[in-house]
């Protein structure tokens, strides 16, 4: 019997460099809560695409994370009759050595190409200077820009190849105040979906896949990863990200996975986190969001300076049709928390009215926030547009493939490297005029503990409940912000957010109370040592997958030490 292809996925090797005095791949502190000091919020996560073609092929296969050079160049010596390489753009330079050395330790390999990465290869940025776009088309046997299991599938003869995908066996992400970094709060993550149909000119996800939704699982699918999840935590109280561009689009979809959320007292505590429009989410109220297990809703802003869609780009503002202040207040006062993205650098934007997106943004109080200059990326129209207008400059290069960069091409408006000014600006004011991303996050959960208020049936009452008790781990946090906030008016929000706790929630619970005075104590330690930003160099990581019948076994190792996991193959086997 002919024995089956092994195969090796793998990312980019490290160390990373910072961006802008932050660690690039650590999304909470140099994106969601930047600036915010020992108050900010950490976390890791993990290249969940690798991980979830590993656990739905049936042939021997390694994924191999964040690896140093000598680790992939040892690893190579297991001749792989596939090696896998996860593209990020930023990283180009670093694959194409990566495909060189593997074509000459390991030539018979067949080489495959995927990620969101291989849309700029045709197209290189003009700074590829080495070359390394077309010596990566060069020496791959394999391009993926499609859905990256059922491709893998088909390459490697893995029939049925158009079997159900699952989602069991994904690691987890991480967060935590940074000051409390030994308190992680671990989630999981689920594919709902890729591509998007919005097409807005500057965007990359959505260009890769032609502007489709390509659907990897139905709401059924959905719930059953999220029991799955909550039974490898042994716990009903779940938070989870689901990914797909905006879920919000399809109303059906959501208000079935509500249903299903509701359908069992066991789940009424699991919260989902997904991207959305304003349009999209004009079709709900936000008191169904919340029903629908809804925690936290990432709302593109970007821009509302301009309402002329010839000068913002055809495709820039339909999905941004609502009340952008109606939606997000009524997200957070039931409860529901937001990551709210501006843009800076529109053709549209000049000194004057930058300030007013900003201010605006400022004034809508995101739970969580991204501030991003504007970079045209290979195989989007924005590309195509600022490419025939001559005006990307001959530097920019695969390393600028990042927030924290000074331009890549030619601002109408703006001097060269102006706009980094307003994007330290925009951070400045969030964190001075709202204070840490904490004190909007405990807001949220009083609004919707207050909301739920006047409810005696029992699935409202469990939510009032849950919300109270989030509430409450973070009233902690209130008296180091009162001591060490940012600012004045951080200070005083912490004072009226404190008072108002005691108000609505008495005392607490003993629980509660014991918690808040280690926090405390542990933030005001940290207020004395600051926190040194270092760059990204996670352990390297292992994943063995075996697929044997009626079970996977599965070998992990981390950094330095390792352990052998077995479970049925409908159980996770690790947490991340």
């Amino acid at each position: 019997m002919k024995s089956k292809p092994t195969v090796l996925l793998t990312t980019a090797y490290g160390p990373h460099e910072l961006g802008w005095g932050e660690d690039m791949y650590d999304m909470f502190t140099s994106r969601l809560s930047r600036g915010q000091g020992i108050f900010s919020i950490t976390s890791h996560s993990h290249c969940f695409g690798l991980y979830l073609i590993a656990e739905n092929m049936s042939c021997p296969t390694t994924v191999l994370e964040n690896p140093h050079w000598d680790e992939f160049e040892a690893e190579l010596e297991r001749e792989y009759d596939y090696i896998g390489f996860q593209l990020k753009s930023i990283h180009t330079d670093k694959i194409a050595d990566m495909v060189a050395l593997a074509r000459k330790r390991s030539p018979r390999s067949k080489i495959v190409i995927g990620g969101y990465g291989v849309s700029t290869l045709h197209d290189p940025v003009p700074g590829d200077e080495r070359g390394s776009a077309n010596f990566i088309l060069a020496n791959s046997d394999y391009l993926c820009r499609e859905e990256g299991v059922q491709f893998m599938r088909r390459i490697l003869d893995d029939e049925p190849v158009d079997r159900p995908i699952t989602q069991y066996h994904l690691p987890f992400c991480g967060i935590s105040i940074k000051a409390l970094k030994r308190r992680y709060l671990r989630f999981p993550i689920v594919l709902v979906s890729l591509g998007c149909p919005n097409a807005c000119n500057f965007c990359n996800t959505s260009a890769f896949f032609h502007h489709k939704k390509i659907y990897v699982a139905d709401p059924e699918q959905t719930y059953d990863f999220m029991k799955n999840y909550a039974r490898c935590l042994r716990s009903d109280n779940l938070v989870t990200t689901l990914f797909d561009e905006d879920i919000f689009q399809n109303a059906e979809y959501v208000r079935e996975l509500g249903r299903l959320i509701r359908s069992d007292r066991k789940t009424w505590k699991f919260r989902w986190s997904s991207f959305g429009s304003i349009r999209a989410l004009s079709q709900f109220e936000p008191e169904e969001l919340r029903d629908c297990g809804v925690g936290t809703v990432w709302v593109g802003v970007e821009s509302i300076v301009c309402d002329d869609p010839q000068r913002a780009g055809k495709d820039y503002l339909p999905k941004r049709l609502g009340d952008v202040e109606r939606i997000i207040s009524g997200l957070h006062n039931n409860g529901i928390m937001t990551i709210g993205s501006v843009i800076l650098g529109f053709d549209f934007h000049t000194p004057e009215n930058i300030e007013r997106d900003i201010d605006y943004f400022v004034k809508l109080k995101p739970t969580f926030y991204q501030i991003g200059p504007l970079t045209p990326c290979p195989g989007t129209a924005l590309y195509e547009r600022i490419k025939e207008e001559e005006r990307l400059y001959y530097d920019y290069q695969w390393k600028d493939f990042h927030l924290w960069k000074n331009d890549v091409f030619k601002l109408h408006n703006f001097k060269p490297n102006e706009i980094s000014k307003y994007f330290d600006l925009a951070h400045k004011k969030l964190v001075e005029e709202n204070g840490p991303s904490v004190l909007s996050a405990m807001e949220v959960f009083l609004n919707g503990y207050q909301s739920l208020e006047g409810e005696s049936d029992e699935f409202h009452q469990e939510k009032r409940r849950n919300l109270g008790r989030m509430a409450s781990l973070l009233h902690g946090t209130m008296e180091p912000l009162m001591r060490y906030g940012p600012s004045e008016a951080a200070k005083a929000r912490a004072d009226e957010l404190d008072r108002r706790y005691h108000e609505i929630m008495g005392r607490g619970s003993l629980g509660s109370r014991m918690f808040g005075k280690v926090s405390s104590w542990r933030i005001s330690q940290a207020a004395r040592r600051p926190i040194e930003p270092v760059a990204s160099d996670p352990p390297a990581r292992w994943t063995y997958y075996h697929h044997e019948p009626a079970r996977e076994v599965i070998y992990v190792r981390k950094g330095h030490g390792d352990r052998r996991i077995r479970r049925r193959k409908e159980r996770m086997f690790l947490i991340g």
